[in-house]
């Protein structure tokens, strides 16, 4: 009997070839997709940092200075406006308040004067963080430490016997602001609220969307369509459900973390910022959902596809990792997930405090997506009306 019981049960997984394909290849997509996020990290090929670059006098020091923070490795500058024109302190400033760059640095005047080992006071560089990158700064000073130690081998070859006033902290001072920081600003909670809340939003609806397979197998779906309902009202129907469940899912998560973590949830811009990306999210979060339902044959087949989908998604897409930390080429890759879109969305509301049309484009992506998914569904739902 137990033989004839092992028998029954492969051959009932082997009869839905996509769940027992998924069986195995579930964990290895999964592994295939952290390997190549963290694996990334012990290598070359992590994010550069992306730093607007000031220099407020053409001397010889500043623009030897500038040469050597350019040719840093770990370090992408921006120098210029589109025009060619040089930045100005107020224009790098906005750069990162707009999320641009992750840092600013600024070689004010007298950089030069100081450097030249005529002052006691070491040479100053100031150097303007965003806080959301946590990483930013300390890799942003080291490399300043760096390129001013190499500037003072060249300044003392020139001049023998000359010694460098050297600060305890290296051999410039850097000087540190966080341009973004304030009371009550928690970027970690929002990352994590967003992050965890998109990922179990995309959970949550491929979960209820399978009752569009349930009415199907039980025959309930035939006699829906025999009545006045047409395929385009059923799909809308779930998908309006759907919707309206994920925002209700999302919205307990911010709630909670404006409770018990302190989120600055309440203020106007954060509020209408927090409705607007959680609408747009849950509603191509439950047309992605209605897809898998109408492509899928059976409940095995979703929850395998789903599985496999949301975790890569999530994954890629940085709701399990920031997308700041990994390599320039899972970063490009992580656009192409509904995940970074929602991410980058909820970041400029919470982070860098951005006005209703800065949303413009992630809302745009989000919207768009939510119809390319119903039209996608609707027309694999055809079939269905075909069988």
């Amino acid at each position: 009997m137990i033989r004839a019981i092992l028998r029954v049960s492969w051959l009932n997984l082997r009869r839905d070839r996509v769940a027992l394909a998924l069986t195995f290849l579930l964990p290895v997509a999964f592994f295939s997709v952290f390997a190549l996020v963290f694996g990334g990290m012990d290598r070359d090929a992590a994010r550069d940092i992306e730093a607007a670059l000031v220099v407020e006098e053409e001397t010889p020091g500043a623009v030897r200075m500038r040469e050597l923070l350019i040719s840093e490795r770990g370090l992408r500058l921006v120098t210029a406006r589109a025009t060619g024109e040089p930045l100005t302190r107020v224009e790098a400033l906005d750069l990162i308040q707009r999320g641009r760059v992750d840092a600013a640095i600024v070689i004010p005047e007298r950089f030069s004067a100081r450097f030249a080992f005529r002052s006691e006071t070491p040479p100053e560089i100031l150097l303007y963080t965003n806080s959301a990158n946590p990483f930013a700064e300390p890799i942003a000073k080291g490399l300043l430490q760096a390129a001013a130690l190499e500037l003072g081998f060249e300044s003392m070859s020139r001049l023998t016997g000359q010694t460098a006033p050297i600060s305890p902290d290296g051999l410039i001072r850097v000087r540190v602001e966080s341009t973004l920081e304030r009371e009550g600003k928690r970027p970690s909670v929002a990352f994590f609220a967003a992050g965890i809340g998109v990922m179990f939003l995309l959970f949550a609806v491929s979960g209820r969307s399978a009752i569009l397979i349930e009415e199907r197998e039980s025959g309930v779906l035939t006699r829906l369509l025999s009545s006045q309902l047409t395929m385009g009202q059923l799909l809308f129907g779930r998908w309006l459900f759907l919707v309206i469940l994920g925002f209700c899912q999302v919205t307990v998560m911010f709630v909670w973390a404006s409770i018990a973590f302190d989120l600055d949830l309440w203020s106007p811009m954060h509020l209408m910022g927090f409705l607007i990306m959680t609408a747009a999210s849950a509603a191509a979060a439950a047309g992605l959902g209605l897809l898998l339902a109408t492509a899928c044959r059976s409940r095995a087949q979703l929850n395998g596809v789903s599985s496999v989908l949301i975790l890569v998604m999530s994954a890629i897409g940085g709701s399990m990792f920031p997308r700041f930390l990994m390599p320039d080429s899972l970063q490009r890759l992580g656009l192409l997930t509904f995940n970074a879109w929602a991410l980058d969305g909820y970041q400029k509301v919470f982070w860098y405090d951005a006005r209703l049309d800065d949303l413009a484009l992630e809302v745009g992506v989000l919207l768009s997506l939510t119809a390319l998914f119903l039209a996608a569904a609707r027309k694999v739902a055809n079939r269905w009306q075909e069988i």
